[in-house]
This record gives structure tokens, C-alpha cells and sequence, in this order.
């Protein structure tokens, strides 16, 4: 049904990311390539492709070419632009306003004006909206794990639920 060409044909290949399907591994170390113009389906096996290039050209059998990305890890990390604050508890209470770049079900990464000024450890408190219907506001207690020349990655305290507003909020990346 599918024919997924060498990943070396792949860097061959100019497009434009939103050219791109992204596709996570799923349960079992499988993901499922659907052809975007004809949505026929294949499931196969991840550990094939895992330490090579994550970009495949695949050949539907609708002799249609397209490309896919695999994407290896564990959480989904959502791309946002989502307005927030922080209080750096770990330096005597510093407050600013951030800007979140990604999000998923273990962390975040943002920037900030301040970037320069988080330690990895800071222990900061977060708040922010999220850009559903709801503007569901949204407040994580974070840990500074690493410094970027721009951003800052965090994890948070406490695990998030998959059923919860901002776990409904990262799954749906459509």
C-alpha cells in the first residue's frame, strides 16, 4: 500500500514544514502513516526508523508522494504563544510576564525578558491561558531545568492529568 523510500531520498526533498505530517509513536513502538490525499492507512513498525533521519518521503498507492516526520518522544510537546507570569520563588520572589513557546504533559519552555536571570533549580510559579474557547486559566508550580540562549525548559512539579483542561488542551494539535 505504501512504499516508504530511503530517508536519503527525503533530504532530496524541499517543502515546506506545513508540507510536513507529523506523526507520534504510539503504544507497541508504532505509528500510523496516512496518504493526505486519499487517507489510506498503514501502521508500522517505529524501531526501523529510530536513530536515523525522523524525516520519511513515503509513495501511496495512489502514486501520490508525501512527506512525514516522526516524532520519537514520549509526550506530545504542543507549539503556543501563550501569555503568562511567573514568581521565581527561588530568588526572593521575582515576578515578570513570559511568553510559552511549547507546552506538554511534563514541562513547558518559555522566554522571557529575564532569561539570563533563572538559575537551574528556580522553583517558579506560573500562570497563564490558554487560547481555547474558554481562555481557561491555567496555574503550574515549575523547576528550571535548562537555560537556553533564548528560553527557559521546565517541568513541572507535579504531574498533569490526560483529562485535565490543559491535557485535553496539548492532545488536541490540530
Amino acid at each position: 500500500m505504501f512504499l516508504i523510500l530511503s530517508e536519503r531520498f527525503a533530504k532530496d526533498v524541499i517543502m515546506p514544514d506545513s508540507k510536513v505530517s507529523k506523526t507520534y509513536i504510539g503504544p507497541g513502538n508504532k505509528f500510523t502513516i496516512t496518504c493526505p490525499h486519499c487517507d489510506k492507512q498503514k501502521v508500522v513498525l517505529a524501531s526501523l526508523f529510530r536513530g536515523h533521519n525522523n524525516k520519511l518521503k513515503v509513495k501511496c498507492y495512489c502514486e501520490k508522494t508525501f512527506m512525514v516526520h516522526l516524532e520519537f518522544r514520549k509526550n506530545i510537546r504542543k507549539k503556543t504563544e501563550l501569555k503568562g507570569t511567573y514568581i521565581n520563588h527561588s530568588q526572593e520572589d521575582r515576578s515578570g510576564v513570559l511568553l510559552i513557546q511549547d507546552i506538554s504533559m511534563t514541562g513547558l519552555a518559555f522566554t522571557s525578558y529575564a532569561v539570563k536571570k533563572f538559575i537551574e533549580g528556580d522553583e517558579l510559579s506560573i500562570t497563564f491561558n490558554l487560547d481555547d474557547s474558554r481562555r481557561t486559566e491555567i496555574s503550574k508550580n515549575v523547576i528550571v531545568k535548562d537555560i537556553r540562549q533564548n528560553s527557559v525548559g521546565c517541568v513541572y512539579e507535579s504531574a498533569e492529568r490526560a483529562f485535565s483542561p490543559l491535557g485535553y488542551y496539548i492532545n488536541d494539535i490540530t
